[in-house]
């Protein structure tokens, strides 16, 4: 089939459209695959009837049970009921879901498909375009590819959990973030951009609390490296420092004005935050923003068979500093080995093992990203991604004491090495088909 001026040869779904309905259909195929386990009890103790992999995931239970609720309160109360509610975003439109396709799809993690889906689809767009920007066409393709065959990302992609809607979020500010770095924009466009981005911020700091913080070195990450670029330029654009500098006050301002928790704890940890109500926290006091979120982490994750430094206090700058090296390795390559080969409190040694595979390919992944660093050193784009990948694997290995949870707030993080590790890997192949 020929089509385009040039009569290069192309089928249709090579086409990005095509794509695109390709990886919906696979995710849609997936997800009815992992029913039809669930509902055959194959393996009961790690996917229940409704599709949920109630080892690796539980916190899908209770979003499911927190969806079911209030799209009956939709159903009966009206759309004025759902919108005044104060479950979480993810909640909600899940619940909307549950609303729109349960009465045939059933309170299913195919019930929640259409806006797993959409998410996952998202993801792998904007992942393509980070790519693209970064590299070329070749290094967004082959890093959306690999994300959404990512085996724990794509399982984990379709529970009631909201890890899928935060990566999208997060990805996005960093498209709208790359592209003040690298484009020219007129007043209105920058202004767009900058308004854009900052509401893109904001709904993940609300949706997401505990990764609050993340989220604004998100934003100053950009605005250091856009300060860098105007040097390096010796010129000043004056549309694109207001598009970033207003992305960066709504940012930062939104962190300081939006209530501490937005997300509905455990009970145990609700009845304790609710006889113990915690003080605000000056935005420089980084040592006592940490060791509250970690402590948040400790208290959820109490009984876990797979906490990392549990026992390891972090109570004053100090501790913070010399903790880093330490949380960086965490970040970057927990589980480690010893994990690999044992079983867990809530899984088996086959979900270990498993584990360790998709470890070992993640260490391959950062010796290519390395090699796409060298390759893109010279781009401000690339140094973005880097940076915000560091940044969110370290924080996450400073808070974050139990594996399963790192795993899943690490994939937003991972899709950004990825990304530089396919713009690694399309440099040191042979380039044989260009367009």
């Amino acid at each position: 089939m020929k089509s385009g001026p040039s009569g290069v040869g192309t089928r249709a779904w090579s086409r990005p459209a095509g794509l695109l309905a390709a990886a919906a259909a696979f995710h849609a195929a997936v997800t009815i695959a992992l029913l039809g386990v669930g509902r055959a009890a194959l393996f009961p103790l790690a996917i229940d009837t409704n599709g949920i992999t109630v080892a690796l995931t539980p916190d899908s239970l209770l979003y499911r049970a927190d969806a079911l609720s209030l799209s009956e309160r939709l159903t009966s109360g009206g759309m004025l009921a759902w919108l005044t509610a104060s479950e979480p975003l993810a909640i909600k439109l899940f619940s909307l879901s549950l609303a729109l396709v349960g009465r045939w799809a059933g309170v299913t993690i195919l019930g929640a498909e259409p806006i797993n889906a959409l998410s996952y689809l998202a993801i792998l767009l904007l992942v393509f375009i980070l790519g693209r920007d970064a590299f070329n066409p070749r290094a967004g393709l082959l890093a959306a590819g690999t994300v959404g065959l990512w085996p724990s990302f794509l399982l984990h992609s379709t529970q009631f959990l909201k890890d899928s809607l935060f990566a999208g979020g997060l990805l996005a500010l960093v498209v709208v973030i790359s592209r003040l770095l690298s484009r020219a924009y007129s007043w209105r466009g920058a202004l767009t951009a900058g308004a854009g981005g900052g509401l893109l911020a904001v709904l993940l700091s609300f949706s997401r609390d505990n990764m609050a913080d993340v989220v604004v070195a998100t934003a100053l990450i950009g605005a250091g490296l856009f300060l860098v670029r105007q040097v390096q330029d010796h010129r000043a654009q004056a549309t694109n420092i207001i598009g970033i500098a207003l992305l960066t006050a709504i940012t930062v301002g939104a962190t300081r004005v939006l209530p501490e928790s937005h997300e509905r704890p455990h009970a145990a940890a609700a009845a304790a935050a609710a006889s113990a109500p915690q003080p605000a926290l000056a935005w420089w006091d980084v040592a006592a923003r940490v060791a509250r979120v970690r402590g948040r982490f400790l208290e959820r994750y109490r009984d876990a068979g797979s906490n990392i430094d549990d026992q390891v206090p972090l109570t004053g700058m100090g501790d913070l500093v010399g903790y880093l090296p330490r949380a960086a390795a965490i970040g970057f390559l927990a589980p480690f080995p010893d994990m690999w080969t044992t079983t867990g409190g809530r899984v088996g040694l086959t979900a270990r093992r498993l584990s360790g595979l998709e470890s070992v390919a993640m260490y391959a992944v950062y010796v290519v990203a390395v090699a796409g660093l060298w390759r893109g050193r010279r781009r401000i784009a690339v140094w973005l991604l880097s940076s915000v990948a560091a940044t969110g694997l370290t924080a996450l290995g400073l808070v974050v004491v139990n594996v399963g949870a790192l795993y899943r707030l690490r994939y937003v993080f991972l899709c950004l090495v990825i990304t530089i590790a396919a713009g690694g890997a399309t440099g040191l192949a042979p380039d044989q088909t260009r367009r």
